[in-house]
């Protein structure tokens, strides 16, 4: 396949090739280059005829999975690529071809049409799409609508879940169990392989063939199970044609593969966050097991080093991107992922059996439910929002790069230690870039309040990844109003809306500032210039009003100035 003392040196050849500004053209000829330089035998076929149909594929072509709603000029739907936003109605199933425009934003990449595209009906693939929409619908609303936790983690169907059920898998440190992904594919290969167990080993991967594939389209092609799925099929490859390798080298070829295929794949969040935690799960624990000196308790113990290793190697990606963390995210992780399996378990014994396995999906998914409010309750204390800065970022991936090549792993702990870095932060008024909702961080002194009133949407992508780069989740006084949702994740000593020096929609004494929830409030009669107004847009122009329409992004305002936030 490949020489184990070139793998490291041909994932880093990809690594270059996928951070380079090139056009998809060069990337395809690039790729062909790096995969005859680096492997040989029938390795080398199956990785260039990858490139050639994933590559091109992906680039100028996507399967349409999921409506998901109408705009005033479009239709929008969930794809294998993203989001797409079409001027024609389409239905789940359909392949579209052509050249595209893809835009990464914080809720994901966009894709609009560049030109003529070509509309392609896959009736084996619609079945599939119609045929998982059915069941998942069957499963919630048989269960009186209480398995949305079970359909989301079987079939991948997030439409069930409460956004405040999501707000605390993210408080908790717990989101990515609800993510399709390895663990998923893990689970049911395990509990394939354990069934077949009397069988040898390369037969039971045979056997075990048709489930990994039949799960991609069961959970709605996510790209996430693909490239999980992908890779269980490398490693049972390897291991079927007898290549003796090192399973961490195998992760590295496997991540290699990938940036060869996917120009992009550097920029998806769930890739860096599955690969970094495959990976130091087998950096830290797999390669380095000593079975004649093995843990006394391994039942406890493994699954508290998986957890660790897996938070040490992911958590530079989530404080970064997201800029939350939970200390007790491990902990959480090694007590609540025998309930999510145990689901798993059930919602797709369920499909065999419905009308046995109802009830008990039912009372284990309330019973899991509950056992997450404790954990929510009894961790939050320990739940932190920061989001570090580009330079802090690249430092710390060096430095783990670093440690990783000297091989000093108990050193790789430190990463640990990056959310309690401290944030300078001036006195001043925040306000993020928002239109329906408004809101603000006041910082005076030791103060600190906050204000919101809006939509939990506004609330989630816009106002909270402010308070994450002030790092800020605690407040002496404020108040939060969401109209269709629940705040999870800021905590509030003093609910009021009496500001130290500022007034909301009304003059009191001691404003300094008016800062008005609604547009084209502040007329002549009720204008002083005693104080300065903030409000979104305003008919009347005065120097102390301040319009925060006019700014592209998040203000802060001392003294009456407006600085922009990058």
């Amino acid at each position: 396949m490949i020489k184990n003392k070139k793998v490291e040196l041909f994932f880093v050849s990809a690594l270059l090739l996928n951070l380079l500004p090139f056009s998809v053209t060069i990337h395809l000829l690039c790729s062909f280059m790096v995969a005859l330089l680096f492997l040989r035998g029938r390795i080398k076929i199956i990785v260039l005829i990858l490139v050639i149909i994933f590559g091109l594929a992906g680039k100028y072509s996507f399967i349409v999975t999921e409506h998901m709603f109408d705009t005033k000029g479009s239709y929008v739907y969930k794809t294998t690529s993203g989001t797409y936003f079409s001027e024609v109605e389409l239905e789940p199933g359909d392949m579209l071809a052509g050249k595209f425009i893809r835009k990464m934003t914080k809720y994901g990449v966009n894709i609009y049409s560049s030109g003529r595209n070509y509309r392609f009906r896959l009736p084996v693939v619609s079945y599939l799409l119609y045929s998982r929409k059915n069941l998942s619908e069957k499963l919630y609303y048989s269960s009186g609508l209480k398995a949305g936790l079970t359909n989301a983690l079987v079939m991948g169907d997030k439409n069930f879940l409460p956004d405040t059920l999501v707000d605390k898998f993210t408080v908790t440190g717990l989101n990515h169990l609800l993510a399709i992904s390895g663990l998923h594919v893990g689970i049911i290969l395990g509990g394939v392989l354990w069934l077949l167990s009397f069988l040898h080993m390369k037969l039971r991967f045979l056997i075990s063939l048709p489930f990994l594939i039949l799960l991609v389209p069961f959970t709605g092609f996510k790209i996430t199970v693909i490239r999980a799925v992908l890779f269980a099929l490398i490693v049972m490859s390897a291991y079927f044609f007898d290549v003796k390798t090192d399973l961490k080298k195998m992760i590295l070829f496997a991540a290699g593969v990938f940036m060869l295929i996917d120009p992009e794949i550097t920029g998806d969040i769930s890739f860096l966050l599955s690969f970094s935690a495959v990976f130091g799960i087998v950096y830290f624990i797999h390669n380095n097991r000593n079975y004649e000196n093995r843990d006394k308790y391994p039942w406890l113990i493994e699954p508290v080093k998986v957890g660790i290793a897996a938070t040490v190697f992911t958590s530079p990606f989530i404080l970064y991107y997201f800029g939350n963390f939970n200390y007790m995210g491990v902990l959480n992780t090694v007590l609540m992922l025998p309930f999510i399996s145990v689901l798993i378990i059930l919602g797709f014994s369920y499909l065999i059996s419905p009308a046995f396995l109802l009830k008990p999906l039912v009372v284990f998914e309330n019973f899991t439910l509950e056992f997450l409010e404790l954990l929510y309750k009894w961790t939050y204390p320990f739940f932190v929002l920061n989001k570090i800065d580009y330079k802090i970022f690249i430092a710390v991936i060096s430095l783990m790069l670093l440690i990783v090549l000297l091989k000093r792993r108990i050193l790789l702990l430190f990463v640990l230690l990056i959310p309690l870095i401290p944030q300078d932060n001036s006195d001043g008024i925040y306000i993020p870039k928002m239109v329906r909702s408004k809101g603000f961080i006041n910082i005076a002194g030791n103060k600190k309040e906050i204000f919101y009133k809006g939509w939990y949407s506004d609330f989630k992508y816009s106002f909270l990844p402010l308070a994450a780069e002030l790092s800020m989740e605690n407040f002496e006084s404020g108040d939060i109003n969401i109209y269709d949702g629940e705040n999870m994740y800021i905590n509030i000593h003093n609910k009021t809306r009496n500001f130290s020096n500022i007034c909301i929609n009304k003059i009191s004494p001691g404003c300094r500032y008016i800062f008005k929830t609604r547009s084209n409030t502040v007329g002549k009669k009720d204008y002083s210039k005693n104080y300065t107004y903030l409000i979104y847009k305003n008919k009347l122009k005065k120097d102390n009003i301040i319009q925060l329409s006019r700014y592209k992004s998040a203000v802060k305002i001392f003294k009456g100035d407006v600085v922009n936030i990058d």
